[in-house]
């Protein structure tokens, strides 16, 4: 498990151009700029060297880390422990991570640094075999929300696209700057909900930026 662990934390940290190296004592050592500033432990723990220490760059690296040294854990502990779904006509092998209501979660480690691929499937009538499968490439909370609307367990209409959110998001952004100031229980809802949204959109910034940069070239036609 840590062996797999590592591999892919440190593929996906390489992914958001975040160096990284297993060095002695069983850990990965995250290393910006060569100089290693804090490391995970096979259990997902992230925690400051004395080299990131009082640095607000190396604070706001291991909040990143530890973001994804979580999500990582996640899916490769469920991966690992998982059986292998019994089903004809697959092709590959992958485990079988939950099964409910007709659907089914399964997953499997792809080839050398080609990380993880995640699937909702549901059964056919007699359940020898699977079928009008989506796939999610290194995607586990989308596999797992979107197993979660096939199974029943979530109705569809208690989701929010990532483009929702984002719009959302902005409209609390206006209502802060321009609205009257919220009272207190208001102001810690909004909070929430902004703290939410960013953890439930990785990408929340660059979309913030997208958006502002569509904008203003609309007003300059």
């Amino acid at each position: 498990m840590k062996g797999q662990y590592f591999k892919e934390l440190s593929r996906r940290l390489r992914e958001d151009q975040i160096e990284s190296a297993v060095a002695g004592g069983g850990r990965l050592e995250v290393s910006p700029g060569g100089q290693p500033v804090l490391y995970v432990s096979p259990n997902s723990e992230v925690f400051l060297l004395p080299a990131g220490s009082g640095s607000e760059e190396a604070n706001n690296l291991y909040h990143r880390v530890a973001a994804t040294a979580d999500e990582v854990y996640e899916y490769v502990e469920a991966v690992v422990n998982a059986p292998i779904l019994r089903a004809a006509d697959l092709h590959e092998e992958f485990r079988l991570l939950a099964d409910c209501g007709g659907a089914v979660l399964a997953g499997r480690e792809r080839g050398p640094g080609q990380g993880y691929q995640f699937v909702t499937w549901v059964w056919d009538f007699d359940r020898l075999g699977v079928s009008h499968g989506h796939y999610y490439e290194g995607n586990f909370r989308g596999a797992k929300q979107d197993f979660a609307v096939r199974s029943g367990l979530i109705s569809q209409a208690q989701l929010f696209t990532p483009e929702q959110l984002t719009e959302l998001y902005r409209a609390t952004d206006y209502y802060l700057e321009t609205g009257p100031e919220p009272e207190e229980p208001q102001l810690k809802a909004i909070q929430e909900a902004r703290t939410k949204i960013e953890y439930v959109v990785p990408d929340l910034q660059t979309r913030l930026e997208q958006t502002q940069a569509q904008e203003q070239g609309l007003q300059m036609n």
